[in-house]
């Protein structure tokens, strides 16, 4: 919402001197906040280092922080400060000197509504450093000098939060717990260090400082950074977000709350610089700016630089050309920076789950979610402490493993070590043969591969049909298929089909079997055209052909043409018999009736052949 502008100074004066809220040792102090109890709210006065004075457009100092885009504190980066330290220590707010800042001062009712908002030059004296801790215990101690303004500056934090919250901001605190969310809403891990009022007292007094200069700038039609956020199409509602981040919080739970943390992430994209006012959705503002950190964000210099050259009656100092160019810079090197972190953590992960995999340990106390990352990299990596396999058989038999990681366990690990879990593993599967199916659905997923096909066929009539089924899969551009399995249902059919096709997939014996006998036929003198199976199709016919291995190097190719409401598909199926290739080509309206077709005419064409080498002998 715009705030009314107010040009002319204040005439209050903060009653206890202002206070820089930092870590112990900083060199990098950007900002000082000062708080004042009014009649009807609260005065929040909000110092800024003068950078810009101190850093010149283009000067090798400006390009490098460009460069680093923002200063690292530990982490996957290390340390790395965006401005080198003799630039810091000359321009960083500082007890005991008079230091040059840009001052905004923002007039707050008492429900939290920002009401004036005045910017301008000033010089911060006599100001207070402390850390974090040092204010949480200021707050408690009656005697301390600064216990009123620091309890002030609590209660306006209080009220802030409980402004932006009833504005739908995803915004929330549990120190206790240590969870909280970010600027933009996703929900974060606190250090112990930051776990006290002083965290939030700063956070909520920053945001309300950008907020009104964003409103403030956006009234002076002021060309400057604006950091824009939006979120993907598949987010809920904002008040869904809301009531699950208030639930987690309420439940405790650290699954809950993690995959909660997993979920935002999947839903809120990364925030970005733009030369426009885009709006914040986590925030749910209209506009936002990063202003309070030029010392350690190369946007807040730039924002600055623009606030000094409007209120030194200046030209701007940028065009809106060159403005676009910082800001695709700077998300350009922010999208970098997630990959690499990203990348850096994975390679962590694998690189415990490496040592883990090796370690004869005890994996039994390890969670489901643990030892899934432990056996896959022993599976990846062919890393098998003896207590790992051990422990893998031993979940395989409780059928206490999920499809992935049976299909990790039979198809991915290998070597002498595994042979025992792998073992113990396709047992499992044979026990509960549903599996099968689910393990194989997995493994064409993960590599790509078409769906797993299944060849079906039934004997009898009713109520003693016999159903028969063998499963296929397509692997590096070679047909695998299991053996043909009879069972008195399709469905168990198809599953104990799936499993002798898991055991050719391994390398390991069969341990699928028929449930039932199939129905007896009369096996025919002769081999002719006419001895294909009574109820089998000839695509099954075919299979059991390559089974007996009467023929080999069976395949089917499919080509389509034609409109797509009326396509004719075209399938050629070619097969080896003592030698000679015999082929079989039919056209159809769908893929099913080309490859029937085509698998007839092979058929016939094999046991022609069959019959003339009967005949001969």
């Amino acid at each position: 919402m715009p705030l009314p502008v107010h040009d002319q100074p204040s005439s209050a004066l903060p009653a206890a001197p202002p206070v820089m809220i930092d870590r112990k040792g900083s060199v990098d102090r950007d900002d000082a906040l000062s708080v004042r109890r009014l009649d009807d709210g609260w005065e929040l006065t909000v110092y800024v280092a003068d950078v810009a004075s101190g850093v010149a457009r283009n000067s090798t100092a400006d390009r490098e922080a460009l460069r680093r885009r923002e200063s690292a504190y530990g982490g996957w980066r290390g340390t790395a400060k965006m401005l080198p330290r003799p630039v810091e220590e000359r321009l960083t707010l500082a007890p005991g000197r008079p230091c040059a800042a840009m001052r905004v001062r923002v007039n707050i009712a008492a429900d939290g509504t920002a009401r004036h908002c005045q910017v301008d030059r000033a010089t911060l004296r006599g100001a207070v450093a402390m850390d974090p801790q040092e204010v949480a215990d200021a707050i408690t101690d009656p005697a301390h000098r600064l216990r009123g303004a620091l309890r002030e500056a609590a209660a306006l934090s209080e009220v802030l939060l409980a402004r932006r919250r009833d504005q739908g901001a995803l915004a929330l605190y549990d120190l206790l717990s240590g969870w909280a969310t970010d600027e933009d809403g996703g929900l974060v891990r606190l250090a112990a260090s930051e776990r006290n009022v002083a965290y939030k007292v700063v956070q909520e007094c920053m945001i309300a400082a950008n907020t009104a200069l964003a409103a403030w700038a956006a009234q002076r039609d002021l060309p400057l950074l604006f950091r824009n956020h939006s979120v993907a199409k598949v987010a809920p509602p904002r008040q869904v977000l809301l009531d699950d981040l208030d639930l987690a919080l309420a439940d405790g739970s650290p699954a809950r709350l993690e995959a909660l943390r997993q979920r935002t992430l999947m839903v809120l994209k990364a925030a970005e610089y733009a030369p426009f006012m885009g709006g914040h959705w986590g925030l749910n503002l209209p506009g936002y700016v990063h202003a309070t950190s030029p010392l350690r964000r190369y946007a807040d210099l730039v924002v600055q630089r623009v606030v000094f050259h409007h209120l030194d009656g200046a030209d701007a100092p940028y065009t809106p050309d060159e403005l676009a160019l910082i800001a695709t810079a700077l998300n350009d090197g922010a999208r970098a920076d997630r990959e690499a972190q990203t990348d850096f953590f994975k390679r962590a992960a694998h690189a415990r789950d490496r040592r883990a995999a090796a370690t004869d340990a005890d994996y039994s106390p390890l969670d489901s979610r643990a030892f899934h990352a432990v056996l896959k990299r022993g599976c990846k990596e062919n890393i098998a402490a003896p207590s790992l396999t051990g422990e893998a058989a031993r979940r395989a038999a409780a059928q206490q493993l999920t499809a992935l990681e049976f299909q990790l366990l039979l198809l991915v690990a290998g070597g002498q070590n595994w042979e025992g879990a792998r073992a113990a593993g396709l047992k499992a599967v044979a026990a509960a043969p549903e599996t099968a199916v689910s393990v194989l659905s997995v493994h064409a997923q993960v590599n790509g591969l078409s769906p797993t096909e299944f060849f079906d066929g039934s004997d009898g009539q009713s109520p003693h049909t016999v159903f028969s089924s063998s499963a296929s899969l397509t692997v590096d551009g070679q047909h695998v298929r299991g053996a043909t399995r009879t069972a008195s249902t399709k469905k168990a059919a198809r599953h104990q089909a799936a499993v002798s096709l898991l055991a050719r997939l391994a390398e390991l014996p069969d341990p699928s079997q028929d449930l039932t006998a199939p129905v007896p036929r009369t096996k025919p003198e002769k081999a002719t055209a006419s001895s294909t199976p009574q109820g089998l199709s000839p695509l099954m016919t075919l299979n059991e052909y390559a089974q007996v291995r009467v023929i080999s190097g069976l395949q089917f190719d499919i080509t389509g043409q034609g409109p797509s409401h009326m396509p004719t598909f075209t399938c050629h199926a070619q097969a080896h018999y003592e030698g000679e290739q015999l082929t079989g080509t039919a056209s159809a309206p769908s893929k099913a009736a080309a490859k029937t077709k085509a698998a007839d005419l092979l058929l016939k064409a094999i046991d022609t052949q069959r019959q003339q080498t009967h005949d001969a002998a």
